[in-house]
């Protein structure tokens, strides 16, 4: 069943009877949730309470200046998209509240027709500018590759995405969690909503719940302003928790409190705010084990793994890195100002051949190097000496009970031997015949057990 989300919230402050109560049945009749304050102290505290969406605020407030009172919340980093409203306020007031960052300014009287386009078009274009945002400030893009393990987890997250479940996203570092969380969100009935991600391994333990729940101001020394945390700014949204795993066993108790009420309080306050968020987290690291041992919670754990999607390392599906190269090569390209390069084939045999610890963030690695030292062609000889070394050594510690390797391996020495001796030995004119470099050959030679006795006769 699709998730119904809470409706959008309008705070209207005005010292009008009237006009407060005429807003309010226009926006409700509409379908908004709103919330009426008839001055600055109420106002305050159900910002304090209420995560508000729009503010509808009017300019003149007796004695009190509605512009003052924005400046003040932009100031303590709590103000929201607003709307100016006044009857007598002069265009020179008018004008400021635009240039300080209100949405817009009304004249009374407005029809309620008027005022709720209004608000409509505030609430879209605050979605807009989230989600260029998060445009901006992500270098993920969509997952990529054609194996049935990608292709399985890609299913999974587009049918949870549907519903409103904590998702666990498990894998080896480098993997794609994070792609496969942005495709929850993006698939989801929140995707107009903020999508908030948290590396918790990079943030220190004593800070964690403040940046995760935000303070208020003076609760601790050098709190000037309050601050919203991240769950409050996820709010109709997703927070994806990544290394969930390193969370502190005190955070790891009010993550369950949200998950179970809905509520939250900010670090030296005792007011309770009310969120509505889609929680998924991801880790590299054994949860089932961290709850045995006592360094994580059992029951956070069962509330985060509703739903579990494993994501495959790079070894499990070395199909997809031919898939994988060029598109990262695309964007790695346009990054660093560089041509379009052309890949040989044997550069894909080659990077199959390796183990991939880092897995797809390490390709990406070797990926950009290799471009950026190469010409407008990427050979073998562009390979990282690292890399081959490593190919080495996994094939010299690979089990001799495989057969399929050592048929390979007897046909590689055979081929290698021929020809070493149709180049009467000389090493450096048989690595250029074969596309290889010199040292890589020298390589080959060792794990393939060729002495010069074998070509030289």
């Amino acid at each position: 069943m699709t998730p119904q989300l809470t409706k959008p919230t309008v705070l209207v402050l005005d010292d009008e009877k009237n006009i407060r109560h005429a807003i309010e049945i226009a926006l409700e009749q509409e379908g908004f949730h709103v919330l009426a304050a008839h001055d600055v102290a109420a106002a305050l505290r159900t910002l304090d309470e209420r995560i508000v969406d729009v503010m509808i605020l009017d300019i003149k407030l007796g004695e009190v200046d509605g512009i003052a009172l924005f400046k003040r919340l932009q100031a303590e980093g709590r103000a929201v998209p607003t709307i100016f409203i006044s009857g007598h306020a002069t265009l020179t007031e008018a004008a400021q509240a635009i240039k300080i960052g209100g949405f817009d300014f009304l004249e009374k009287p407005f029809s309620a027709e008027k005022i709720t386009v209004t608000v409509r078009r505030c609430l879209e274009l605050s979605s807009m500018k989230e989600r260029l945002r998060l445009v901006e400030s992500s270098n993920s893009s969509e997952i990529v590759g054609d194996s049935l393990a990608i292709r399985q987890v890609v299913a999974d997250a587009l049918k949870v995405a549907k519903t409103d479940a904590s998702v666990l996203i498990t894998g080896e570092s480098g993997t794609g969690k994070e792609l496969v969380a942005n495709t929850i969100h993006a698939n989801s009935s929140r995707h107009q909503g903020p999508m908030i991600k948290v590396n918790c391994s990079a943030i220190p333990e004593q800070l964690i719940e403040n940046e995760l729940f935000g303070h208020e101001r003076g609760a601790f020394t050098g709190a000037v302003a309050a601050k919203r945390g991240f769950f409050e700014c996820a709010h109709r949204g997703t927070i994806f928790l990544d290394e969930v795993a390193d969370l502190s066993l005190s955070a790891q108790a009010k993550i369950l409190r949200v998950l179970q009420s809905g509520e939250l309080q900010k670090v030296g306050s005792e007011k309770v705010i009310r969120v509505d968020v889609r929680l998924v987290s991801g880790t590299h690291k054994d949860l089932r084990a961290a709850v045995e041992t006592g360094a994580f919670r059992g029951d956070l754990f069962y509330r985060l793994n509703v739903v579990p999607i494993k994501v495959p390392s790079l070894r499990d599906r070395i199909d997809d890195i031919p898939l994988l190269v060029r598109m990262l090569s695309q964007r790695l390209c346009a990054k660093n100002n560089l041509r379009e390069r052309v890949i040989d084939d044997d550069v894909f045999l080659e990077l199959k051949r390796h183990r991939w610890a880092g897995n797809v963030r390490e390709l990406q690695n070797v990926l950009e190097r290799m471009l950026i030292m190469s010409g407008d062609r990427v050979t073998t000889d562009d390979l990282p000496e690292e890399l081959l070394a490593d190919e080495d050594a996994t094939a010299s510690h690979s089990s001799a009970g495989s057969s399929l390797k050592e048929h390979r391996d007897n046909a590689e020495r055979e081929f290698v031997i021929g020809m070493l001796k149709k180049n009467n030995g000389n090493v450096t004119q048989a690595a250029l015949e074969m596309r290889v470099r010199r040292t890589y050959l020298h390589r080959r030679m060792s794990v393939l057990s060729i002495s010069k006795r074998d070509f030289l006769v």
